[in-house]
């Protein structure tokens, strides 16, 4: 390009009047072009510098936005509705990103820092204000990708352990964060390799540190057993700690064995053999009977559900054939008969099905009564591997597909199915 001369006319400030027409005419349309050259690459420019910001983790002013609604940017915030800090984490929920102690009680930089991690897990679905101050997801929410966050350690300086991948691990797991962990207890001198596979040699090591650390040998690699292979203490072959002696497992209740009531039975007067849909004064007499006796029974004299299922319970437990009909014998048992009250489930009422890591009352309900049939559970009230098996285990036994899932069906087999 020719260079331009700094003399100009009052018309056109860019072309100078010594040029002829032609040539200032090629001039103005080389300037043209490179204003227009200029302006697209300034607009590639601002589209790039937007679309880099889209494509991140959210934004300072975005995580400002949501503690402002959450707790009005406050991190020490407890006000004893069970949420805590700035992002109002509940416990279960800090414990799930590898929180200890109680949420406000720990640094903003760690309460950012755990908020992130769940970001990264779960996107915004926990925070029910992020949908109040339209916040809306990129790439990095629920993309599980945890491994760049730094979280400062309580008391110490940032980056003395690496933040728990957010997954319990067992026997026969395989993962990153699995060898993560592995290749730092080989650091500490664990006869591990680092192969990513929990296998018998990685459970022991989970063992002894666990045991040399004063918590329970559970085998489950969690976020304290994670933690400990940065800040825990750990030698080879070191005697363990004395463990507390477990309590022993309350022994399930035999049921008690059925006697036979010593009582003579009114004579049967009836006129006929009584079934369901029948009625009558017979019929009200062997119920009253019954109902002493614990039977769900009421004494109306109508031969509805409740009363064949009486009648098929007493038959069976007494060794007769399962008629479902009111004669002359199962009349009589009711007086001299073995009678056993069933086993009736409480009632489901739980809001969902469950599945592996979800946690509620209505789970911890259901390990407690299969812990007292013999289940090694403890009722933590979460869905953990040990329950997703016990879960599977008495679904197959009952002749149920094992779908692992926890519903109306599942829950009343803890009282009345096989196991």
């Amino acid at each position: 390009m020719s260079r331009l001369r700094t003399s100009r006319s009052d018309s056109d400030p860019t072309v100078s009047p010594d040029l002829p027409a032609s040539r200032r005419w090629r001039v103005l349309c080389r300037v043209l072009v490179l204003g227009i050259c200029a302006a697209i690459a300034t607009a590639g420019v601002m589209v790039l510098r937007h679309t880099s910001n889209a494509s991140a983790d959210p934004s300072a002013q975005d995580w400002f936005r949501l503690r402002t609604c959450e707790s009005s940017n406050n991190y020490a915030i407890n006000t004893g509705n069970a949420h805590y800090g700035a992002y109002q984490f509940d416990l279960s929920t800090w414990r799930s990103v590898g929180g200890s102690g109680y949420p406000y009680q720990a640094s903003p930089a760690e309460q950012d820092a755990r908020a992130l991690i769940l970001y990264r897990m779960r996107g915004w679905q926990p925070w029910q204000c992020a949908s109040i101050v339209g916040l809306r997801e990129d790439k990095d929410a629920r993309s599980g990708r945890i491994s760049d966050i730094t979280v400062p350690t309580p008391g110490g300086p940032a980056g003395n352990s690496h933040p728990w991948p957010g997954v319990y691990y067992s026997l026969g797991d395989h993962s990153a964060g699995i060898k993560q962990w592995q290749l730092q207890m080989r650091h500490r001198g664990a006869p591990l390799t680092g192969t990513g596979d929990f296998g018998a040699s990685t459970r022991a090591v989970v063992n002894d540190l666990q045991r040399q650390n004063g918590l329970p040998a559970t085998g489950l690699l969690g976020p304290n057993t994670w933690n400990l292979a940065w800040t825990g203490k750990y030698r080879k072959g070191a005697p363990a700690k004395p463990a507390p002696k477990p309590r022993p497992k309350p022994k399930p209740k035999p049921a008690p064995k059925p006697t036979p009531v010593k009582a003579t039975a009114p004579k049967w007067t009836a006129p006929q053999y009584y079934s369901q849909g029948d009625h009558s004064a017979t019929i009200k007499a062997w119920q009253l009977q019954m109902h002493r006796r614990g039977a769900p029974v009421t004494g109306s004299g109508q031969f509805g559900a409740a009363t064949l299922a009486v009648v098929n319970a007493v038959q069976k437990q007494n060794h007769l054939k399962v008629t479902g009909i009111l004669g002359p014998v199962t009349w009589k048992l009711a007086w001299a008969g073995t009678y056993r009250k069933p086993v009736v489930a409480p009632k489901w009422t739980a809001p969902q099905y469950y599945s592996q890591g979800d946690h509620s009352a209505t789970i911890r309900a259901w390990q407690l009564q299969m812990r007292h049939r013999g289940a090694a559970l403890t009722g933590t009230g979460r869905f953990d591997p040990g329950t997703l098996a016990v879960v599977k285990r008495i679904q197959r036994l009952n002749h149920l597909p094992a779908t692992g899932i926890l519903g109306p069906v599942t829950w009343k087999l803890a009282w009345t199915g096989k196991y």
